[in-house]
């Protein structure tokens, strides 16, 4: 295993340039979609009121996640302030320690070239990147999967030598399962019981299956031992939650167990999503799978390439059998995934493998062009949503300039097999890309801030914090709870006509065709303030226009 000078200074560089990516836009692009700014807001919620025990969402238990990634929320927002920024912080640092993690496990087993294109490949993935700048909890599972991972890697590999294994593996794995565990449940122990699944399976396929010597490995967790550690990790949490908030655990489970039997919120799809959907996810390295797959099946002698085999597939089959799914849940496959492809692109580039020189691939590169150029274009579809003169067209037509020479260039350099360039085009390309997205265009749409400027024109008339209380009718965004300091509170739409006045909120987000049909004797009870125009996700994410009324009848705030 050839070792670099460089190598440390190298990953310095990797990891330094991935930050900043993963950073910018986190104050200025508003929280996406409604699972951001729900684990945003119930961060704060529990910081506000010194509660470290029970994950609430604007006053009521929120049963979808344990609480060590509102802990870790938390601690950002009470070094940085209860901001979008400091709620996205963790899942960069997840991310980030991932990629080290597995730039150093990867070195120790096969080098540093593999790590190193590893990292590369892993950071400038596009689930990875998005991963870093979201407020969710999947950057956090992965860490804590791939740790577990790496133990079992070391464990693994020390018992096909006949040598002793390291002290640490064993609970360090233990401890990763109880923080993940703390973190989403009981899912990374089915992720590591299936990847030892298809561990043994792949043993099997090139030498004897030998149950015997695979159940000798597999006593190396020391469960006797680790067992406790879980134990003494994830029971002082259980107990204290069961006393203060009895069926909360109950009800935590009841609810794990529809995402995995039902569609929850419409996210309900069969088996083979994560596979059709591994394209985007993985993309732009989703050009070279077709490559890492069956190198990864050649070379699967090789115990490092069977275990990043299986480490990669473990994750993907179990989530791929969860009934509820989303893009980030397959994110625990990722580092495996990166590790398959740098080996197959390392094995390209020193001329061991020529399919990346095959007329076959390069007509796959030239389809992976195109779609380079449609993404590249994507931002000129919210013409459809708003006038040109509220969009940055020069950016547009930045990115656009952009897109067609990162697709020229890549296809170019593969067309030359010039590999190594080609792979850095592809990372370094789909960074800047990115960055311009961040920098440029996304904080510059006006219509995806639409909860901000609600929350700041109630701000301005003084409807700001928790005790402000504010009704949504037909427009349930819960980043404008978030934004506007946790008053908010979504309310049916025949609200207006069938609650008596006074014991609706002082001030009320309603959308301009709800107010239309309401009658106008009701209509003339309230005070129009302020009207604002964007985009609304949650109703059929569409353009809309969004009023603010104030209830002169409100008893109270």
């Amino acid at each position: 295993m050839p070792r670099s000078p460089r190598f440390w200074k190298t990953l310095f560089i990797l990891l330094v340039a991935a930050a900043a990516l993963y950073l910018l836009g986190a104050r200025n692009v508003p929280l996406w979609d409604r699972d951001e700014p729900r684990y945003a807001e119930c961060s704060r919620e529990m910081l506000q009121t010194g509660d470290w025990v029970i994950p609430k969402y604007l006053g009521n238990w929120r049963l979808e996640k344990p609480p060590f990634i509102y802990w870790s929320q938390m601690v950002a927002m009470a070094v940085e302030g209860d901001t979008p920024e400091a709620a996205r912080f963790p899942s960069t640092v997840a991310v980030l320690l991932t990629a080290l993690l597995l730039a150093s496990v990867v070195r120790h087993f096969i080098g540093d070239h593999r790590a190193l294109w590893s990292v590369f490949i892993f950071c400038t993935s596009i689930l990875a990147i998005a991963s870093a700048k979201f407020c969710i909890t999947d950057a956090m599972m992965m860490l804590f999967v791939a740790v577990g991972q790496a133990c079992l890697a070391f464990l693994y590999t020390s018992s096909l030598r006949n040598r002793k294994s390291p002290p640490w593996a064993a609970p360090v794995f233990w401890i990763s399962l109880a923080l993940a565990g703390l973190t989403k449940g009981p899912q990374a122990l089915g992720m590591h019981c299936v990847t030892l699944i298809l561990l043994l399976i792949l043993d099997a396929s090139v030498s004897k299956w030998n149950w015997r010597q695979s159940i000798k490995w597999w006593s190396r967790l020391q469960p006797l031992y680790g067992i406790p550690i879980l134990a003494i990790i994830v029971t002082p949490w259980l107990v204290l939650i069961h006393q203060r908030a009895p069926g909360f655990v109950q009800e935590l489970f009841h609810k794990a167990r529809l995402h995995t039997a039902t569609s929850m919120e419409g996210h309900g799809e069969p088996p083979g999503y994560h596979l059709a959907l591994i394209v985007l996810t993985f993309f732009p390295w989703s050009l070279l799978l077709p490559t890492a797959v069956t190198s990864a099946w050649k070379h699967r002698k090789s115990a490092t390439i069977r275990f990043g085999m299986a480490a990669t597939a473990g994750p993907w089959l179990l989530m791929e059998l969860i009934r509820t799914k989303l893009p980030f849940y397959i994110l625990p496959a990722f580092p495996g995934l990166a590790f398959l492809t740098a080996d197959a692109l390392i094995r390209c580039i020193r001329g061991q493998n020529r399919e990346l020189k095959r007329p076959a691939f390069i007509i796959a590169c030239a389809v992976w062009s195109l779609a380079v150029l449609a993404i590249s274009i994507a931002p000129w579809l919210s013409l459809k949503i708003a006038n040109p003169s509220e969009l940055p067209i020069p950016a547009f037509i930045a990115f656009a300039v952009g897109g067609i020479i990162y697709a020229a260039l890549v296809f170019w350099r593969f067309y030359q097999q010039r590999i190594a360039r080609a792979a850095a085009i592809i990372g370094a390309g789909m960074a800047l890309m990115i960055a311009l997205l961040y920098i440029a265009i996304i904080p510059k749409l006006d219509f995806l801030q639409l909860s901000e400027r609600l929350a700041s024109d109630l701000t301005r008339m003084g409807a700001y914090g928790s005790n402000a209380h504010v009704a949504m009718i037909g427009y349930a965004e819960p980043s404008l709870a978030f934004y506007q300091g946790g008053g908010a509170r979504e309310q049916l739409p025949e609200s207006l006509q069938l609650t008596p006045q006074s014991e609706l909120p002082k001030w009320i987000v309603i959308n301009s065709q709800l107010w239309q049909a309401i009658p106008p004797d009701v209509q003339h009870h309230f005070i129009f303030r302020a009207l604002e125009t964007g985009f609304n996700y949650s109703h059929g994410g569409r353009r809309e226009n969004v009023l603010i009324l104030e209830n002169p009848a409100a008893i109270t705030q």
